[in-house]
């Protein structure tokens, strides 16, 4: 497997990554959370304080602290002296973020469209080059660093401050929840090669129409891909019907 994160292409990623690093207590958490995303970590794992700080040659405070953002992401239930847990996401969950997702992005998407710039353009073109390149290479988790950057950068445009965290723990979880789903699998062979490319597209047209359309066709074909019967729960069985019906109410002025 390549090492993409060693390409100088890749300056998206790198900036993403560098964010990662910096303060130890910050380390140990994006560390702890790459694993869980991964699977590498699940709900039978039991994490204490104690062996963290050895496993990361680090105090107890700051593993105190990573611990404490993980809770906030929903990664961990934190139960005091029995010990720290990595949490499951159930289907019932999991299909209510799907949901929620949708409502959310569609919403942004309609208001990003009317007043995107040249700078968060330029951003999303080049956040979605590198996620094709590093789809090439297998790497998964880079892979998931870049999606949710597009999609956390082009809500930011959306001028919604106060709903960005809840986005940003949605994204979280059900990369987390698809990826398990198919643990063990190459999962990035079924996805889109360049699953961005229309949405940004739309974006350039300045459609609002076409932008809910497109983002509504990102969201379902992925959980299609990866969780078939949660799709069929929650959409049916034909793709096209559902994408060719109106998209999900949302009580926000798009302007």
């Amino acid at each position: 497997m390549t090492d993409t994160s060693s390409s100088a292409q890749l300056v998206t990623l790198q900036g993403l990554n560098a964010i990662e690093g910096g303060r130890k207590s910050n380390h140990v958490y994006c560390d702890l959370k790459r694993r869980m995303v991964l699977g590498e970590l699940t709900g039978s794992s039991i994490l204490t304080e104690q062996a963290i700080a050895q496993d990361y040659s680090c105090s107890q405070g700051t593993v105190r602290e990573a611990l404490l953002r993980l809770e906030q992401d929903g990664l961990v239930d934190r139960k005091g002296y029995q010990g720290t847990y990595v949490t499951q996401l159930s289907e019932a969950e999991a299909e209510a973020f799907v949901r929620l997702r949708l409502e959310l992005e569609c919403a942004a998407i309609d208001r990003a469209a009317r007043r995107l710039d040249p700078d968060v353009r330029q951003f999303l073109t080049r956040s979605a080059e590198e996620y094709r390149m590093v789809q090439a290479s297998g790497d998964i988790y880079n892979m998931v660093l870049l999606d949710r950057a597009f999609h956390m950068r082009l809500f930011e445009q959306a001028d919604m401050p106060n709903l960005m965290p809840m986005l940003s723990r949605i994204l979280l979880q059900l990369h987390r929840y698809t990826i398990s789903q198919r643990r063990g699998q190459d999962l990035w062979r079924d996805l889109r090669p360049d699953p961005h490319r229309e949405i940004i597209e739309a974006l350039e047209d300045g459609d609002p129409v076409m932008c809910q359309l497109r983002m509504r066709e990102h969201i379902m074909s992925n959980i299609r891909t990866f969780a078939p019967l949660m799709f069929q729960r929650i959409f049916g069985e034909d793709l096209s019907l559902v994408l060719s019906s109106p998209a999900p109410a949302f009580a926000l002025d798009p302007h």
